[in-house]
Order: structure tokens, then C-alpha cells, then sequence
């Protein structure tokens, strides 16, 4: 998916965020917003959001002198979806369709999410999950799955993860192979292997870098970006499962079968899939 000039208040908003996560200096949330605005001048819209946020974060890390400037709310992310739970297990266990609810859960955590404007209330989201729709697209979803034994799944936000990890666990209880692909920088609030960990997906899954290697990692998975182990996987799984946003932007627009997990927070991303803001999404991609 392309970049679009609406994508530019946006990635504004975003580095004004984390400059002041980053630090309480004004001077430099002031250089930030500056060398930025510069930087967005002179980049191409024919690449993904994800392919530019990258460059301007890098802006942010380096006037800011601050690697990780989410790290703090990342953190907090965790440590709130590990007391959520225990009880979405459980919701996962007493549904009638266990596999349809621990998707939904896992859609639902995509919510956590400070990369775009819209923020939802997880708790709220959460109690609503058993009453969405997900559309005929589950069944060509199990379809897929029935003939499936490895699966990548490519991950998105900490916090997050908790909630892909209900649904690994059903996969791994249905005897597939998993391999959880996480970033290997810090970048926005994406996942790295110290939150996939955190949250013990280990249990259940190899964890890799996607993009191991690379000094910079992107809020999407960028195939130009790739590991040689990640591509091997990436090409040779029966199934790709896609979490987020950031994902999608990166490869919706790739050539091979991936299943998209997300929910819809920005509207460019809404029109592109043919969607209201705030729809979660089950979209089976051939």
C-alpha cells in the first residue's frame, strides 16, 4: 500500500509524540518537528507509510539521543495485557468456537497502538469481541488452516502479544509449526523479542527478527528490510498471518497468500481494504 499526503499530519503528530517520550526539552522537540517536516519534503509517495516512518524515526532517535523513547509505554502495554489475560483465556475457552474467539481476541489487541491517531478503549473492546462479525472469510481462513502444518506469523505492537498469544496456542494445540516474527529495533511501540518473550510466546513458537541484521527496523514488515531466514519462511510456509496495520501497509500489495489481522484505525487504510473505521478484519489474501 502507498503512501498518501493525508499520511503527512500523521507522521507530524507521531515524532511530536515521541520527541516529547523521548525528552522534556522544547529546543529539541522544536528540531525534531523541524528536521522532519524537512525530511518528508524530499521522500517519495510510491513507498509504503511504514518505509518513510522509518526515516523519520530515525530523525527522532538521533536529535533526541533516545533509542527507545516507547520503551516506558511498551512496558506499561505488557504489564497491562498480562493482567487482561487470564481472562480472555478463559473467554477463549468457554466460547462455543474457541478458534473464532482467540482470532477476534487477537484482532482486538491491535488496538494497542500509538503509530495512528485513533485510540480505542481495550477493556470495552475486549467485552464487545464475541459480538463482531468477522464475515465468510473464516471459513476459507479454517479452510486454509486444515491444510497448513508451518505458519509465519508476523508480529505487530507489545502488548499485543498476549493476545496473539491465544491464538498461537490454538494453533499449537492443532499441531503447527510456528514461527513469530518480531522487529529487531526499536521502533514506535512495535514488538521485539524482549516483549514476544515477556509474554511467552516462546512456549509455543520460534521467535525470530524479521529484519535481523538491520540497524533500523520499520513499524511494518518491509521484504526489502528481510532476513535471509525470515524469507526462507516467508516463502516456503503454508500460511503467512499478518497482525496490524503497519503489516498491511507493507504487504498488502505482495504477491503470495497472507492472511490479515488488524483492526482499522486510519481512514487510508479503511478505503484501501473497503471498510469503515474501527472494523476488525479477518482478510484472506490469495
Amino acid at each position: 500500500m502507498k503512501a498518501n499526503l493525508d499520511c503527512i499530519p500523521c507522521f507530524l503528530n507521531q515524532s511530536l509524540e515521541a520527541a516529547r517520550m523521548a525528552t522534556d526539552d522544547e529546543e529539541l522537540h522544536e528540531r525534531v518537528m523541524k528536521e522532519v517536516m524537512a525530511h518528508l519534503q524530499n521522500v517519495s509517495f510510491s513507498r509504503s507509510p511504514p518505509e518513510i516512518s522509518m526515516g523519520v524515526h530515525d530523525i527522532i532517535r538521533k536529535i533526541t539521543g533516545s533509542d527507545d523513547p516507547y520503551r516506558k509505554v511498551k512496558d506499561k502495554s505488557n504489564e497491562m495485557a498480562k493482567k487482561l489475560y487470564p481472562g480472555m483465556k478463559e473467554m477463549v475457552r468457554n466460547a462455543e468456537e474457541p478458534l473464532l474467539m482467540a482470532i477476534k481476541l487477537s484482532i482486538v489487541g491491535n488496538v494497542i497502538d500509538f503509530g495512528t491517531a485513533n485510540r480505542f478503549n481495550v477493556e470495552e473492546m475486549i467485552e464487545k469481541a464475541a459480538e463482531k462479525e468477522l464475515g465468510g472469510e473464516y471459513e476459507e481462513f479454517k479452510n486454509a488452516l486444515a491444510t497448513s502444518k508451518s505458519i509465519l506469523y508476523i508480529a505487530d505492537n507489545a502488548g499485543e502479544v498476549f493476545f496473539d498469544k491465544l491464538l498461537i496456542e490454538k494453533l499449537a494445540e492443532m499441531g503447527k509449526e510456528i514461527i513469530y516474527a518480531v522487529r529487531a529495533n526499536p521502533i514506535i511501540n512495535d514488538a521485539t523479542k524482549k516483549d514476544a518473550e515477556f509474554a511467552g510466546i516462546d512456549e509455543f513458537a520460534k521467535i525470530i527478527a524479521g529484519d535481523e541484521g538491520q540497524e533500523k527496523s520499520s513499524p511494518g514488515m518491509l521484504l526489502l528490510n528481510a532476513s535471509p531466514d525470515f524469507m526462507e519462511y516467508f516463502e516456503n510456509s503454508d500460511m503467512v498471518i499478518s497482525k496490524g496495520q503497519g503489516n498491511y501497509e507493507s504487504l498488502s500489495d505482495v504477491e503470495r497468500s497472507i492472511v490479515f489481522l488488524l483492526m482499522v484505525k486510519c481512514p487510508l487504510v479503511a478505503k484501501d481494504i473497503g471498510i469503515e473505521v474501527g472494523t476488525p478484519v479477518l482478510k484472506v489474501k490469495k
